[in-house]
């Protein structure tokens, strides 16, 4: 009796025993798979801090950005819709006149455009000639009539033949003013103004920029 008694406390302890290191091992496990969550929060929450969340969407932002929308951009809406035009038109006229031989325009002129003669054209022609040999680093040589020709951008037309003059053009008559675009080297496009104190004398350039270069320049910087 004293013998089976004896066995069966041993099987009790024996028993008792293993859970109780089973218990403590899944504890210290569990322990364990805690602190590494712990660890692993800490990481993901330094990994994904929203400051840098927010300085990628903001580089990200610049980056998608265009040029023509940028804070430091003067122009209005109708300027970068007027200028995305002119783009345009240049590039047709470019390959019309490569295939074709010939220029046109799709932007009509608001104001009365004097009419020049063909010795006024030909003298415009040869001060434009000898001013871009003049600039070989900036002005392709020979240059191609598909890219150079009058303006048709309306903004320098208005402001070029108004009763009013001033800056610049103060003091010239309509009939000696011209302006001409001519295609750089770069691929952009820059304006010629060009001018002469009386018809028979030989056209001078007065200025070369872009439209809000010019602009400014014929209104005294306004």
């Amino acid at each position: 009796m004293k013998k089976v008694l004896m066995s069966v406390l041993t099987i009790i302890i024996l028993i008792g025993g293993s859970l109780y290191f089973k218990n403590q091992s899944s504890y210290s496990e569990y322990a364990s798979m805690q602190d590494d969550k712990t660890i692993s929060g800490k990481l993901i929450t330094k990994d994904n801090n929203p400051k840098n969340v927010k300085t990628e969407n903001e580089s990200r932002h610049n980056e998608d950005s265009p040029e023509d929308a940028t804070p430091n951009d003067e122009r209005t809406p109708e300027d970068i819709a007027l200028d995305k035009r002119l783009d345009e038109q240049r590039k047709k006229n470019e390959r019309t006149y490569r295939e074709e031989g010939r220029k046109e325009s799709s932007i009509r002129p608001t104001i009365e455009i004097p009419s020049l003669s063909i010795e006024d054209i030909i003298g415009i022609y040869k001060t434009v000639d000898a001013y871009m040999r003049e600039n070989p680093d900036r002005f392709p040589e020979p240059a191609d009539d598909g890219t150079r020709g009058s303006t048709d951008d309306p903004r320098i037309q208005n402001i070029l033949y108004a009763k009013k003059k001033s800056g610049i053009i103060a003091g010239y008559e309509n009939e000696n003013l011209m302006a001409w675009e001519v295609k750089k080297l770069d691929g952009e496009y820059t304006n010629l103004l060009l001018g002469r104190k009386s018809a028979g004398e030989e056209w001078q350039v007065l200025s070369e920029g872009d439209v809000y270069q010019l602009r400014k320049e014929m209104s005294d910087g306004n």
